[in-house]
């Protein structure tokens, strides 16, 4: 190979890695741990990025780190689904970071907050208001297996409210058999403060194997007529320790379940525990789908993974449920953070419990 030859092979990969960065070939959405809020990123098999929500005002340092490990250097769209300063508290740091290059949508309108004056500010001429029904980003056009981000709902449906949390954009994630709905903190209820918005904008979304639960699991969020139209097989709660609303809430987890979901949560919240079998507290939630396949998995505790069909009603699980060390008397649920401190060596899985050993108390954690 000669010396240009070379030269010529650097500059590519260079080029590519630049191009491609974070791109695996796959449909990645990363539901990212930002503590009580919100924030995902979208990368498509390609490589192009969108950004749902960008984290909680103060505590910025976790979405950007999560960015910069995966290699992100730009964001391609952003997706504000309301105004509230934990979904878009960190839009000056993350686009300072990670240059905004299309557009930035929204519901339009305006908010009285400092932190939707930051917003504004930062996205400009690239803010643009979303158009229900209209509003498309296609991702990888030139591919055979382009990605679909539909805006299909906002601004509460045509129904008058002023909450901003039932004006939630609601954004519907389609690629090839694998869909996915991202709504904010859309609310399934009426009450004192909300309007169920969920009920007429079920139809629009139609059925999904991926419900980022609205609302980080608030007993307001996630109605039965919701879940019977959408039958999604996966629940991704974010949410964060110690949070002053009990999120998530049994009234939400009982929803869920009876719905037969499995729920991934980026932190334990501060409501409920989690439910053996049917709830696991995983750190950032990384779901993948690749082109033209009949699945699609979900990754959480920085590497166990579950795989699902995306036709049917059958799941297929295929991370263990019970963890334990051949040297303890004990024995762990998978998602128990004490799982990660155990030697490969001595490390065994199973989906029964271990004979002669006892289930560690509290677990998981």
């Amino acid at each position: 190979m000669t010396r240009y030859m070379v030269l010529f092979v650097l500059v590519f990969f260079v080029f590519a890695s630049v191009v491609l960065g974070q791109a695996n070939g796959k449909l990645q959405i990363h539901f990212m741990d930002v503590g009580q809020g919100d924030g995902a990123i979208l990368i498509s098999p390609q490589g192009q990025t969108v950004l749902f929500d960008n984290g909680k005002r103060g505590k910025c340092d976790l979405p950007l780190s999560y960015l910069q490990q995966l290699g992100v250097t730009k964001i391609d769209y952003m997706i504000a689904s309301h105004y509230h300063d934990d979904h878009i508290g960190c839009t000056t740091e993350i686009l300072d970071e990670f240059p905004l290059q299309q557009k930035a949508y929204d519901r339009g309108g305006s908010y009285n907050s400092a932190t939707f004056q930051k917003y504004v500010a930062k996205t400009g001429s690239k803010r643009a208001t979303a158009i229900a029904g209209t509003t498309t980003i296609t991702l990888d056009p030139g591919s055979t297996s382009p990605v679909k981000i539909e805006i299909v709902a906002l601004n509460g449906n045509g129904i008058q409210t002023t909450n901003e949390n039932d004006l939630s954009v609601v954004a519907v994630v389609r690629f090839g058999s694998f869909d996915a709905v991202i709504a904010g903190d859309l609310s399934g209820f009426e009450s004192d403060s909300y309007l169920d918005i969920e009920t007429s904008v079920a139809p629009k979304v139609g059925p999904v194997e991926v419900y980022k639960v609205s609302h980080h699991g608030s007993k307001y969020s996630s109605n039965d007529t919701w879940l019977a139209t959408l039958k999604p097989k996966v629940g991704i709660i974010s949410t964060g320790v110690g949070n002053k609303y009990g999120h998530p809430t049994q009234e939400c987890l009982d929803r869920l379940h009876a719905a037969g979901l499995k729920t991934y949560w980026t932190e334990i919240g501060e409501g409920v525990e989690p439910e053996p079998g049917f709830d696991v507290v995983g750190g950032n939630i990384i779901v993948e789908a690749a082109p033209g396949s009949s699945n699609f998995t979900v990754s959480y505790n920085s590497g166990q993974l579950d795989t699902y069909s995306t036709s049917g009603n059958d799941t297929a699980v295929t991370t263990p449920t019970y963890a334990w060390s051949k040297k303890s008397s004990r024995y762990h649920f998978v998602g128990c953070m004490y799982v990660q401190n155990i030697s490969p060596a001595n490390l065994e899985k199973s989906n029964t419990p271990p004979a002669g050993k006892t289930l560690h108390n509290g677990c998981p954690k």
